[in-house]
């Protein structure tokens, strides 16, 4: 998943995507600037716009999603 993540950050033009983790949890990535890998290619972090992050690692990413849920994406657990 964590490839997955890879191309979605370097894609050209680039499009809002959502990680969902296995917990369940959603956080959106509106733009390339709000992720990034570590060097390792073990986790992804996400950033907020309050300058809040998490970290994930990339055992616990479950699914990717086009687009940023209605909801805002920050670590709210799935429906």
């Amino acid at each position: 998943m964590i490839g997955d993540i890879r191309q979605h950050l370097e894609a050209v033009p680039f499009e809002p995507f959502t990680i969902i983790t296995s917990s369940g949890r959603r956080y959106s990535v509106p733009s390339a600037d709000h992720a990034g890998l570590n060097p390792r290619s073990t986790r992804v972090v996400v950033w907020f716009d309050d300058d809040a992050s998490v970290t994930i690692a990339g055992l616990h990413v479950g699914a990717i999603e086009k687009g940023i849920p209605s909801s805002g994406g920050n670590g709210e657990q799935a429906a």
